[in-house]
């Protein structure tokens, strides 16, 4: 969204142009820094095209875009002016190194990568806050993306550091079907779901023996139940699996682990001792050779391009609107790259700087296709322009966590926020004294005062459980992937009606409407309202209409002030990165 003025060979065919592209690419990749690499690109394709593009974004709508992206919030107005007031030529530079250097940067990511590998679904085994402490201390530490999914699918839950990384498999229940599309989906790009009874009828490229070949990795693992309580994995041996087509029900193949067309070895182990611990109904079964082990080492190296390949397309998604394969799980030969040079050379680097995250995301927002205007030039037709063609900046939708944070920042409801939380505690807390002396258990010992971390873990669950409404909202159905946006009635009527919005716009608590119903210039107002919400300096008209909009609502100023600040957020300006 943009702003308006074959046949089998074709595989290893495919893998053999990708494979010399990469390497050929590979020494240009190194020569010229990547964000000058993707311009040069995109540059290319669109001469190519006689597309024009769209002019760089004005430093107010990279400030925003880029705070969105890498931390998953707008700014608040006083970094805001200051950074569109700052003659810095080096500012975007700084400013992306500022943000990437942040603690909201590894709390944005860890929930980017919930929601891309958990997708929403119900807690089971690992709690939500404990697998986003593990993400957000990985990407804050700049943890290499390969060792991060190495753990993800390594981890058996038992080592307590390494438990929160289980659950990938533990809240999926150790499923094998759903693993096996989901590890091909989220991890290299293929959805191999319609492979599992026969070879894909619409797509050459995913066969039968690709999506049992991945099921060899994790069909011996299963959930059990430790002394503690825990669910853990455990694993019994396995070395091929018996496959056959619905179509040819009597011809019986086999294969053994396979990623895609690279097959694995599996070491022989002598009859009688495959294990360290035998299965048993007391005892957690581990083989000497754990195939889950093999699949967390092989998947995520250089031995599997196709990794790097889906890693890359992801994150260039992430800031870019949409991935140069699109949709991200469809990597096949009828669904090439937009861009096929690009992709490998993001690949490349990707792989040749160990899957630097940070390094990658900032080569990604330095390019001066990521920073051009959500505006169409006026000589495109907006109609026939290519959604992959990044000639324009592509608009995302919030996600609800970014909308939740971004609606508390620009209204500058922090203390109000605080205040719904405590009360809610207040009255639960008064609701649980009152039974308890309605219905006196003399054998039951007073309750005990809380200590300062319980009660702010109280009020973290308490916060948590309202981003939830937003979530339940505004985001996508547990188990599917997040699609495009798409303003709904009922999100607006949520957006109207919230209990916890509801109370963060008239004026209290130094929130913004009574900050703004303090101030008597109607342009001072006007500057702050849009630098608090929009994120930026109010067009000339825009002022006009402030001051026109106090003068008819002077009988009640506060009220007039926080209908100024309702119109902002119900825009769609701000419920979206564009």
């Amino acid at each position: 969204m943009v702003f308006s003025p074959t046949t089998r060979s074709r595989v290893l065919i495919a893998t053999a142009i990708v494979v010399t592209s990469m390497l050929s690419a590979s020494s240009h990749a190194a020569e010229v820094p990547l964000h000058e690499l993707i311009d040069q690109r995109i540059d290319a394709s669109l001469a190519k095209q006689k597309l024009t593009a769209a002019a760089p974004a004005s430093d107010a709508e990279f400030m925003r875009r880029v705070y969105l992206d890498l931390t998953g919030t707008i700014p608040d107005s006083k970094t805001a002016r200051a950074f569109i007031e700052d003659v810095d030529v080096l500012k975007r530079t700084k400013l992306i190194d500022q943000l990437l250097a942040s603690e909201n940067y590894g709390t944005h990511m860890a929930t980017v990568f919930d929601v891309m590998l958990m997708e929403r679904r119900p807690d089971k085994y690992v709690t939500t806050p404990e697998w986003r402490t593990f993400l957000a201390e990985s990407f804050g530490a700049n943890k290499p993306l390969n060792v991060l999914v190495a753990e993800i699918l390594g981890a058996d839950g038992v080592d307590e550091k390494l438990r929160p990384a289980a659950k990938f498999y533990l809240d999926r229940a150790v499923a094998k079907d759903l693993l096996v599309r989901d590890i091909g989906r989220l991890f290299l790009g293929v959805d191999l779901q319609c492979a599992q009874c026969h070879d894909h009828p619409e797509i050459d490229d995913y066969l039968h023996q690709h999506y049992h070949g991945l099921s060899v990795f994790i069909a011996g693992s299963k959930t059990f139940k430790q002394p503690d309580g825990k669910f853990v994995l455990q694993e019994v041996v396995m070395r091929e699996v018996e496959f056959a087509s619905v179509f040819e029900p009597d011809k019986t193949n086999k294969t053994g682990p396979r990623l895609l067309d690279a097959l694995m070895e599996v070491p022989e182990v002598k009859e009688g001792e495959e294990y360290v611990e035998k299965p048993s109904r007391t005892v957690r079964s581990v083989p000497k050779f754990s195939l889950r082990k093999l699949l967390s080492e092989r998947l995520p190296s250089k031995d599997t391009p196709e990794f790097a390949r889906s890693m890359a397309n992801r994150l260039w998604a992430m800031l870019m609107g949409r991935g140069i394969v699109h949709p991200l799980d469809m990597h096949h030969s009828d669904n090439p790259p937009s861009h096929p040079e690009l992709l490998n050379d993001l690949a490349v680097r990707l792989s040749a700087t160990k899957y630097d995250v940070k390094a990658f995301l900032r080569e990604l927002t330095l390019s001066n296709t990521y920073q051009r205007s959500s505006f169409i030039p006026e000589e495109l037709d907006p109609e026939s322009l290519p959604e992959d063609s990044f000639a324009v900046a592509n608009m995302k939708g919030l996600s609800p966590e970014q909308l939740f944070d971004s609606l508390l920042v620009g209204t500058h409801a922090s203390a109000v926020l605080e205040q719904q939380i405590d009360e809610a505690l207040e009255e639960e807390s008064a609701e649980v004294a009152a039974k308890a002396v309605e219905k006196p258990d003399a054998d039951k010992p007073a309750p005990e005062e809380p200590d300062a971390e319980k009660i702010a873990e109280a009020r973290r669950a308490k916060r948590a459980a309202r981003v939830t409404e937003f979530v339940t909202m505004f985001g996508s159905v547990p188990g599917q992937p997040e699609g495009e946006f798409a303003a709904s009635l009922p999100q607006a009527l949520f957006l109207a009606n919230s209990e916890t919005l509801s109370g963060w716009v008239p004026a209290k608590l130094g929130n913004l409407t009574e900050q703004l119903t303090g101030l008597d210039d109607s342009t001072t107002i006007a500057d702050e309202l849009y630098l608090s919400v929009l994120s930026r300096m109010p067009e000339d008209d825009e002022r006009t209409l402030v001051k026109e909009h106090l003068e008819a609502g002077k009988a009640d100023r506060p009220k007039a002030v926080a209908a100024l600040v309702w119109s902002l957020l119900a825009s769609a300006e701000f419920r979206l990165n564009h």
